[in-house]
């Protein structure tokens, strides 16, 4: 419409003529004038009427009433004396001519103070250009046809846009939702346009068959577990009946680590997704896990300690999951950081459960890579390397994460489940982790600090 209309007006600017009509402003100024006489209308000068004819000195017009009798002022041009006694008959009639010409005509019915009259009046051209004053003729027409587009363009068409790619949006928001870990999503077809349904159906059938090609190999490898697990328990039976040597102590050793690993798989079956999910309190849980791990830590050489800055943190999520991924992290420091030094769990205020040693630390290349499976920083060391793994695939169904931060001396673990629930603060009573001389059963922490 926008492209017509701007051929329609190429088109009058190539077609009419550069003149003007008379000026349709006098008319009300010529009704004005026309008065009632003895024997018919009269024209009674007015100060308008005077200052239009000091202006333009061509002025005139005639009027002639329904009887035909006429009144004039100016003068008339001769070309236009022989239509004076026809007025009467006129419907429509215009004289164009250049501007100040007096041939310049129009016509006109007023209703006067004398009766309805009709007009012939010229010698005043309409002020501006032809094609301005045609334009505004026609703007009942020209402007809503420039309009409309105008608002359908720069209101309208958005606004239907947004509506028709609503649904695509909320379908992207869905389709980033998509994770391995979490199966089963599918798209929405009723959110898309028509167009985009084949697309939705065809990424739903993918996912489809992800799903089942997953959870294939999922149960392939908890039943290669299970499986593992009898002739694993048999060997190591039968390996305790022989006698004391070294070669029994490598064989155990080297039975330990592959239980391990049969054990980690299946922990990464069972922690797949979550369980059951329940209220947790991060500090009673870390206390927990902390007192069953100290006997373990002090025969590695450790000595295993508590913070937390606040008396209790509830989060939302699986317990017994959470509770693997930090014992995991506190037996990877057991067994990494060198057999010496300190193993601090910290809670802080935020939910976040962060487990650092006195170790040699973890290289800035590797605080990624250790959390795919089967990585080991040292390749002969005795791990399997699932152990963050599991904890990384933990936090990710809680909606967290997990990460090793940098730090000048040792490693450090940040564990972030999902955001804390309710949090107490208050007068914070000291973890009780077993001494070296104590029993995890009855058990007191050194206090080394005040907000141990």
């Amino acid at each position: 419409m926008l492209v017509i209309n701007i051929g329609f007006v190429i088109w009058i600017i190539s077609m009419a003529p550069n003149v003007n009509g008379a000026d349709e402003a006098v008319q009300a100024v010529i009704m004005k004038s026309i008065v009632p006489g003895e024997n018919g209308p009269r024209v009674e000068p007015t100060t308008e009427l005077d200052n239009i004819s000091k202006a333009f000195p061509t002025f005139w017009f005639v009027a002639a009433s329904p009887n035909g009798a006429t009144v004039g002022y100016g003068h008339v041009p001769g070309e236009l004396q022989p239509l004076i006694p026809r007025i009467k008959d006129l419907e429509s009639f215009a004289v164009l001519q250049d501007e100040g010409s007096p041939l310049t005509a129009g016509f006109a019915k007023l209703e006067t103070s004398a009766g309805p009259v009709k007009i012939v009046y010229g010698g005043k051209s309409t002020p501006g250009s032809f094609l301005g004053n045609l334009l505004w003729g026609l703007k009942v027409l020209y402007l809503p046809t420039t309009l409309i587009p105008l608002l359908l363009v720069f209101l309208a068409m958005p606004f239907i846009v947004n509506r028709a790619f609503s649904g695509i949006r909320r379908t992207t928001r869905e389709a980033s939702l998509i994770d391995v870990n979490f199966p089963g999503r599918r798209l929405r077809r009723e959110d898309v346009v028509e167009e985009l349904d084949p697309l939705v159906n065809a990424i739903n059938t993918a996912l489809a068959r992800i799903d089942a090609d997953i959870g294939t190999r999922q149960r392939f490898l908890a039943a290669a577990a299970h499986e593992l697990r009898t002739p694993i328990a048999i060997l190591q039976t039968r390996i305790e009946t022989l006698g004391e040597g070294e070669h029994k102590s490598k064989l155990l050793k080297d039975i330990g680590r592959l239980a391990a690993v049969a054990e980690q798989l299946l922990d990464m079956q069972r922690f797949a997704f979550v369980q059951s999910w329940s209220d947790v309190d991060l500090v009673e849980l870390c206390e927990t896990i902390a007192a069953d791990l100290v006997p373990l830590a002090i025969a590695g050489g450790y000595a295993l300690e508590l913070e937390t800055q606040v008396k209790s943190i509830i989060v939302h999520g699986d317990r017994t999951s959470m509770e693997r991924a930090v014992t995991n992290l506190v037996k990877n420091a057991i067994e990494h950081a060198g057999g010496h030094g300190r193993i601090v769990v910290a809670i802080k205020t935020d939910g976040a459960i962060e487990v650092s040693d006195d170790g040699v630390g973890i290289a800035a290349s590797e605080r990624e890579k250790i959390f795919e499976p089967f990585y080991r920083t040292t390749p002969k060391s005795t791990g399997a390397g699932l152990g963050l793994s599991l904890v990384r695939q933990i936090a990710q169904l809680h909606g967290g994460s997990v990460a090793a931060l940098p730090q000048q001396v040792g490693a450090k673990f940040a564990l972030r489940l999902s955001g804390p629930i309710r949090t107490i603060f208050g007068d914070l009573e000291t973890p009780r982790i077993p001494s070296e001389h104590e029993t995890p059963a009855h058990c007191s922490a050194r206090d080394d600090d005040a907000s141990k």
